[in-house]
C-alpha cells in the first residue's frame, strides 16, 4: 500500500511539470551518455596538448611557464577566454601557436558538439513521446478487445482467454510490430504461442495470442487484488487457496485460476511475472539442497518475489481445515482430462498432501461424475502423473502437516481450446465450494456486473507497476 501510494504521488508531480521540461530532460538524459564520452575527449586532447606545450614554450619561456601544471591551466582557461588571465603572454614558438589554434578549434566544438547532442536527445524525446502515445492508443485497443460478452450457456459476461495478433491486424487495423511493441511496452500483456499447447500428433502451427493479465484494482465482487512482484494475490477470506504457480508460464492457467477463484469465492495466489526468461526459476517444484521449509525459508529461496509468494501462501493456509488447490496444466497426450495428484514419494516428509483424506474422496466422487455426466470430461487420481515430493510448492506450504493440498491439472483441450471452458470452471468451482469450503461461505450469489458491465477480469483499471 505504502509503495502504490509513492508511486501515485510520484506519477502526480511528474504530471504537473509542463512538457517542455519534461522532454527537455529526456533530451539531457539521452544526451548523457555522449557528454560524458565528450568530456573525456576532451580531458584527453587536453592533456595531451598541455604537455606538448609545456615542452615547446617552457624552453622559450622558462619563467613564464615554469611548469606543466601552469601549461595546463593555460590550455584550460584558453577555453572560456581566459577571463582571470590565468594563461599569461600566450605561445611564442611556433607549435606552440599551432597547439593555439587547435584550442581555438575545439573551443568552438566545446558549445557546438553539445548543443547537437541536446538537439539530437530533445529530437529522440519527440520521438519517443510520439511512440509512446501510439503504444499508449495499442493498449487501449488491446484492453477493449477484452471485453466482455455473454455466454450463452452460462448467462454470465466473460472475456475471451486470448486475443489471436491476427485479429487485432484484421479488426484493429493494428501492425504485427504495433502488437509486440506494445505487449513488450505494459506488463499486463502477455505473448503467446498456442502451438505449444498441442503435441506433434495434433499437427501444431503456430498460432500468436495475446493474454491480458488480471492486475485490475478490483474484482467484480469488491475484493482487492493485490498487485506483487510475482504476479497477483486475492484474499476473500476462503477456506480454499487457488494457487497458480505457472501462470506466468503455462497459456490459460492466468485466466483459468482467476475465474476458478472468482466462481468459487475463493483466495487466489497467481505467478504472473518471469524475472528472468532466459533462466525462469520454477515456482511449483522449488530448487535447493532438501531443507526443512519450516525452519529456513531462505534454503530454496533464489529470488525476492518467490520468498514473497511462498511467504503469502503460508499465511493465507495456516489452519488444518485450509485447503490449497495447485493449478496447472497438462499435455493432450493422456486419455483422462482432469487430473488430481495427492500421493507423494517414499522418502517425502508427509504420506499425502492431505489431512483429510476421506473429504477429498468425496469430493473427487461427486466431481468425477459431474464432470462425465454433464461434460463429457474424464478424471483420473494419482494415476497420470507421478507423485510429488518436499520440494513441491504445495508440500513447501504445509500440506499434510499443517494444511490440506492436492494438485490439480487440467487439459489445454479443456482451458485453451474448447469453446464451453466457463461452465466446466463454474461447475468445477462449485463442486470443491461444497465440499471443501466452510460452512458458512457456501452460498453463492450470482453478481449482476457479469452481466452488465465493464471490460476484462476486474474493476478499476489495470494497476501499474510501482515507480522503484
Amino acid at each position: 500500500m505504502e509503495d502504490d501510494k509513492r508511486s501515485e504521488n510520484t506519477k502526480n508531480v511528474l504530471n504537473s511539470i509542463p512538457k517542455a521540461f519534461v522532454l527537455f530532460g529526456r533530451a539531457f538524459k539521452n544526451a548523457k551518455k555522449d557528454f560524458w564520452i565528450s568530456i573525456q575527449v576532451l580531458f584527453w586532447v587536453s592533456l595531451v596538448l598541455s604537455i606538448v606545450f609545456y615542452f615547446v614554450e617552457h624552453a622559450a619561456q622558462p619563467e613564464e611557464y615554469p611548469n606543466w601544471w601552469q601549461a595546463f591551466v593555460w590550455t584550460v582557461t584558453r577555453y572560456i577566454g581566459d577571463p582571470g588571465h590565468f594563461s599569461g603572454n600566450g605561445p611564442t614558438t611556433l607549435v606552440g601557436r599551432h597547439i593555439d589554434s587547435i584550442i581555438g578549434i575545439l573551443k568552438i566544438l566545446i558549445f557546438a558538439v553539445p548543443a547537437g547532442l541536446v538537439a539530437n536527445g530533445f529530437r529522440k524525446a519527440m520521438e519517443d513521446d510520439r511512440k509512446e502515445k501510439h503504444l499508449q492508443e495499442c493498449r487501449e485497443k488491446i484492453q477493449k478487445s477484452f471485453r466482455r460478452h455473454l455466454t450463452k450457456k452460462t448467462k454470465i459476461r466473460i472475456p475471451s482467454r486470448y486475443v489471436s495478433v491476427m485479429t487485432l491486424q484484421a479488426k484493429k487495423g493494428m501492425s504485427e510490430s504495433d502488437v509486440i511493441e506494445t505487449v513488450s511496452a505494459f506488463d499486463e500483456f502477455r505473448l503467446r504461442n498456442l502451438a505449444s499447447t498441442q503435441i506433434m500428433e495434433e499437427h501444431p502451427q503456430d498460432r500468436l495470442v495475446i493474454e491480458l493479465i488480471p492486475i485490475f484494482k478490483k474484482t467484480v465482487d469488491g475484493f482487492t487484488i493485490e498487485r506483487t512482484d510475482y504476479g497477483i494475490k486475492i484474499d476473500r477470506q476462503s477456506n480454499v487457496t487457488i494457487v497458480a504457480p505457472t501462470a506466468g508460464t503455462g497459456a490459460s492457467i492466468s485466466q483459468i485460476a482467476f475465474y476458478l477463484a472468482q466462481f468459487g469465492g475463493f483466495n487466489l495466489i497467481s505467478r504472473e511475472f518471469i524475472q528472468d526468461v532466459d533462466e525462469p526459476v520454477s515456482y511449483l517444484t522449488l530448487d535447493g539442497e532438501e531443507k526443512d521449509w519450516d525452519k529456513s525459508l531462505e534454503a530454496f529461496v533464489r529470488e525476492e518475489p518467490l520468498k514473497a509468494f511462498v511467504t503469502d501462501l503460508m499465511e493465507l493456509s495456516k489452519g488444518t481445515e485450509k485447503w490449497n488447490i495447485v493449478v496447472a496444466a497438462s499435455d493432450n497426450i493422456h486419455p483422462t482430462q482432469l487430473h488430481f495428484i495427492h500421493n507423494t514419494f517414499k522418502n517425502c516428509k508427509v504420506p499425502k498432501t492431505t489431512l483429510d483424506e476421506a473429504k477429498l474422496m468425496t469430493m473427487y466422487d461427486e466431481f468425477k461424475e459431474k464432470m462425465r455426466s454433464k461434460h463429457g470430461l474424464d478424471s483420473d487420481m494419482d494415476e497420470q502423473y507421478g507423485a510429488v515430493g518436499d520440494k513441491n510448492i504445495a508440500v513447501i506450504a504445509g500440506a499434510g502437516s499443517t494444511n490440506n493440498a492436492f494438485i490439480f491439472r487440467m487439459s489445454y483441450s479443456v482451458i485453451t481450446w474448447s469453446e464451453s471452458w466457463t461452465p466446466v470452471i463454474m461447475d468445477v468451482a462449485m463442486v470443491f465450494k461444497q465440499h471443501l469450503e466452510a460452512p458458512d461461505r457456501l452460498k453463492f450469489e450470482k453478481l449482476a456486473s457479469w452481466e452488465t458491465k465493464g471490460w476484462g477480469q476486474g474493476e478499476g483499471g489495470i494497476q501499474e507497476p510501482p515507480i522503484r
